[in-house]
């Protein structure tokens, strides 16, 4: 790691969080950000992270620098793109981040049609389509299970551990917002509707704002990380287990084929080895 020392970056770091805390702006702090860490990595700075964690400072702290590295690197990255090859597991989870996405707008563009009616019999269908909606955002729970259960552990053997565990904090939290989306509009018709509309637009910008930046964390922070320290071997035993949890009813079928090809590769190898005595 070239430039500045590591120490130095860590004291630095640990002084923007000091002034996030004190309540400065994301915005005021990113350019001095964009100094200590313009030549590191996603890899590297997960390790920095690590070290300002194991010195005391708390998770919900480093989400908060988490939220910098976002306002300095999002143009940036969203000019890039994940690399990973056609069989890798991590591209199951791309695809089930982008068809995320998609439901992400659809319910602000649905939340926005309920919010310009007077009426909530002229805004049924749109009330009906909601619920479906609610019902598949919450259908994401094997796609947190498999991260969870499978590529955070797998992170955490290389010693990427903090990451991780912000990004299941980051689940938990998402897990309560859309079991309130879902509860809202299941008890929409014994609200005012006026009350109901305030609500659904207040959980509805919640979500999107908090699972848009959760997705480009991983996409742009975590999933490169995975892809440069977890091995071909590594690679297959995890999407075996990704098939034992199972995956999401918007999982797209080809993404799941592909990346069967990991383990066929393994498995040749493994045939091409020759026995001892043989």
């Amino acid at each position: 790691m070239g430039g500045i020392p590591v120490e130095e970056r860590k004291h630095a770091l640990k002084e923007i969080l000091r002034q996030l805390h004190e309540g400065v702006s994301p915005e005021e702090v990113k350019e001095k950000f964009r100094q200590i860490i313009e030549d590191v990595g996603p890899e590297e700075i997960a390790r920095i992270e690590q070290e300002i964690i194991n010195e005391g400072v708390s998770r919900e702290e480093i989400q908060k620098l988490c939220e910098v590295h976002l306002a300095v690197f999002r143009e940036q990255l969203q000019r890039q793109k994940v690399e990973a090859k056609p069989e890798n597991p991590v591209n199951i989870l791309l695809e089930e981040h982008n068809a995320l996405q998609q439901r992400l707008e659809k319910l602000a563009t649905l939340t926005e049609k309920i919010k310009q009616a007077d009426d909530p019999e002229a805004v049924k269908e749109e009330i009906f389509q909601l619920k479906s909606l609610a019902a598949e955002l919450l259908d994401a729970e094997k796609h947190y299970l498999r991260e969870e259960n499978v590529l955070f552990p797998a992170l955490e053997k290389h010693g990427i551990t903090e990451p991780p565990a912000i990004m299941w904090m980051e689940h938990d939290k998402l897990r309560e917002s859309k079991k309130l989306l879902k509860n809202l509009l299941e008890n929409h018709d014994k609200m005012d509707f006026q009350a109901f509309k305030n609500k659904l637009t207040e959980v509805a910008n919640a979500i999107r704002n908090s699972l848009s930046s959760h997705l480009f964390k991983e996409n742009n922070i975590l999933f490169p990380t995975a892809l440069r320290v977890v091995t071909e071997q590594e690679w297959a035993e995890i999407r075996r287990e990704f098939d034992e949890i199972g995956y999401c009813s918007f999982t797209p079928e080809k993404a799941i084929k592909e990346t069967a090809a990991v383990l066929e590769k393994i498995e040749a190898k493994k045939a091409s080895v020759p026995i001892e005595g043989t």
